[in-house]
């Protein structure tokens, strides 16, 4: 784990309720930042802000609604005043061959993959411009073609490398600065229903192969290139998208 500054910050991390999100959160805080904590699940949001140090807000809130942004920005605002740091990691997926898709499931993607982000950032844009802050938004590697029967969620979340590189480009002159990390593949609850289907260790043999570096990533290396890309160590950094996927979009 990576060591960072973040005392005195207040920072968005939406989707915090387990993997990569909460990882950012604990990270965030253990670096002395307030975290709003935001996802659906309020048990699990309240069981991680047990363990955290710096007074964190838990925000329940499903991004699968319209009403979720307003609730969102307003909640944080009200009890933060500003912010500095917004994390975008929220997300749907919905895994299934395009001859088979629904309507249904590419609407939902891309609402809470892309439109909701998009609408996050727009509601926070004003304190972000005061405190010249820094938005990460977190991708996949799924965007350049890696996803299979993931056309969706890889739609999705390479509409929003795009949104990245245009946010960033607009609000440099704001001061803002806006980037993104694209995990490849990463051993979190998200792989239980497949493993469930397909078995663990089958899984786990037949993905690894993908990796050059032979292995699987962590939440906590994701975090800690998001932390990275919020810090004061990357002022200069803004509109790149950084894979972290142990080299496998290299093959």
């Amino acid at each position: 784990m990576m060591s960072f500054d973040f005392v005195g910050k207040h920072a968005v991390v939406t989707g915090a309720s387990r993997g990569i999100g909460e990882a950012i959160a604990r990270q965030l805080d253990a670096a002395g930042a307030r975290v709003a904590l935001v996802a659906r699940s309020a048990d699990r949001l309240e069981a991680i802000a047990a363990d955290l140090a710096h007074d964190p807000l838990v925000i329940p809130a499903d991004l699968s609604e319209h009403s979720a942004v307003e609730h969102i920005s307003t909640s944080v605002l009200d009890a933060f005043g500003g912010l500095d740091i917004l994390i975008n990691n929220a997300a749907v997926e919905r895994n299934q061959p395009a001859s088979k898709v629904t309507g249904e499931a590419i609407d939902e993607t891309l609402f809470v993959n892309l439109r909701q982000t998009f609408m996050l950032c727009s509601a926070f844009a004003k304190p972000l411009f005061a405190s010249r802050g820094s938005i990460v938004n977190v991708t996949s590697t799924a965007a350049t073609g890696a996803g299979g029967t993931q056309g969706a969620y890889a739609a999705s979340k390479g509409g929003l490398n795009t949104l990245t590189k245009n946010l960033a480009n607009e609000w440099a002159p704001k001061g803002v600065r806006v980037n993104a990390v694209a995990p490849g593949l990463v051993d979190t609850e998200m792989w239980e229903p497949t493993f469930d289907k397909l078995g663990e260790d089958a899984v786990r043999e037949r993905f690894v192969k993908s990796v050059p570096l032979g292995r699987w990533g962590t939440a906590d290396e994701i975090a800690d290139v998001a932390c990275f890309l919020a810090s004061d160590q990357a002022t200069y950094v803004t509109g790149q998208v950084l894979r972290v996927d142990g080299g496998m979009t290299n093959l």
